[in-house]
């Protein structure tokens, strides 16, 4: 068992307890109750939905069991093992079987302090191809450790996105959804790293990764009404969005705790290899803190099956919402100088190495603009170590950045801000060379 794993997962609960009241409302008893519902939002964000609902109600025990059984049959599913490509077949046949373009993505990694040795293996992706390139991203790891039949960790969550992948094929929407299933999540987020590398240098408009990862324990009343549901700054807005689905479709969940990812910290699961390259994240965790996780006990007399319907439902209905509309904010992203490339006086030559961008001499900093129109945002401001160093206001926006230092590590941030009082900000790490230092 990785310890600094186990520390990661623990830690993002306890401060995210810490952060939000509990609600003192009493769960709904049955779990099953999907009649329509109404909630005090604003209905012009939120509205019902006939598809989302008639989905809902293809989301249940036996479904997910079936998935539940197949998979933990192949368990303990050791990231490079005879049976993780087992489960990694399984899943790929499944998500074919959906009628979903899909495909393997082999890939080869080192692994963590706690895992070394080179791993090879396979993520598995299947995409519902929507109107327009805008992509919903939703994910789970199917590996285990080696001591565990992993029910929980983290096959709960994969039979949650086989089981949305198979109501979702049924239905047609705005943006295009994916579905990723990784390996390599125990030996460090391997999998998950390589997928994220490429979805950056392939410049894909994810609109929000959704990684889920342990959602089906709860042991108590009031921990089966519980979710969490961290998420990078910029998207709050689809956190506050899960609290309204939830209560529109008359799901169970009456304390929903919301909390910021740490986006310069360490990740205790796969969405954190999103959010090293600038992507947009919200996380799913089951509300109770889950004792057997890497242990023989996580097994499926340990999965609360009530709970993991409540669970799979609430993401299934965000996915759906949110395939269908437009962000109601805009993103950024740092066009260049771009992560993991060498620069020389502001000219990319080559690649370096994964999340290591070096630069040498002055560089111009570009940003994109995603989601909004560029003549939206009234603004943009550049950071150098948290010294605001220039404002552009009119597009495109760039900065030309003197580093007054010979060498070492610089953070550079960019703000900006539309005309309807959003703000949305990026960052990046560079290590910098400066053959001659400016006065």
């Amino acid at each position: 068992m990785p310890h600094l794993r186990i520390i990661c997962k623990l830690l993002i609960i306890i401060i995210l307890t810490s952060t939000v009241s509990i609600s003192i409302t009493a769960c709904l008893s049955n779990t099953d109750n999907q009649n329509q519902g109404t909630c005090n939002i604003n209905t012009s964000v939120v509205t019902f939905s006939s598809k989302i609902q008639s989905a809902l109600l293809d989301i249940n025990e036996s479904v997910l069991l079936k998935h539940l059984e197949t998979l933990l049959s192949y368990s303990p599913r050791v990231t490079g093992t005879y049976n993780c490509v087992k489960a990694a077949e399984y899943i790929h046949d499944q998500f074919v079987s959906y009628g979903l373009t899909t495909r393997y993505q082999n890939w080869s990694a080192y692994g963590n302090r706690y895992h070394p040795g080179r791993y090879n293996s396979q993520n598995i992706e299947a995409i519902k191809q929507g109107s327009d390139d805008m992509i919903i991203l939703f994910n789970a790891h199917y590996d285990t450790v080696k001591s565990t039949p992993g029910a929980d960790d983290n096959t709960a969550s994969v039979a949650a996105l086989l089981t949305i992948a198979s109501t979702v094929s049924k239905h047609s929407f705005n943006h295009t959804i994916i579905f990723a299933a990784f390996s390599g999540e125990e030996e460090g987020l391997l999998g998950s790293h390589v997928y994220a590398k490429e979805a950056y240098l392939n410049k894909k408009k994810i609109i929000v990764e959704l990684n889920a990862d342990m959602i089906g324990h709860a042991t108590t009343r009031e921990t089966a009404c519980s979710i969490r549901t961290p998420f990078t700054s910029d998207v709050k807005w689809v956190a506050d969005l899960i609290i309204d689905i939830n209560n529109l479709y008359n799901l169970p969940f009456t304390n929903i705790i919301q909390g910021v990812i740490n986006e310069e910290g360490r990740g205790g699961s796969d969405y954190y290899s999103f959010v090293q390259y600038g992507f947009e994240s919200v996380a799913f965790f089951e509300g109770e803190w889950n004792p057997y996780m890497h242990k023989m006990e996580d097994d499926l007399s340990n999965v609360n099956l009530s709970y993991l319907v409540n669970t799979t439902r609430l993401i299934a209905a965000t996915i759906m919402h949110l395939a269908d509309i437009d962000p109601p904010a805009p993103q950024v992203r740092i066009a260049s100088p771009r992560i993991g490339y060498l620069y020389v006086n502001g000219r990319e030559n080559i690649f370096l190495s994964d999340l290591r961008t070096m630069v040498i001499g002055d560089i111009h900093i570009w940003v994109d603009v995603l989601f909004k129109d560029t003549s939206s945002i009234i603004k943009t401001e550049f950071y150098y170590d948290n010294t605001l160093m220039y404002t552009d206001t009119s597009p495109p926006f760039n900065y030309h950045l003197t580093i007054r230092s010979l060498f070492g590590e610089h953070k550079i941030r960019v703000v900006v801000y539309d005309d309807e009082g959003n703000t949305a900000n990026t960052w990046m790490i560079i290590r910098y060379v400066h053959l001659f230092v400016q006065r």
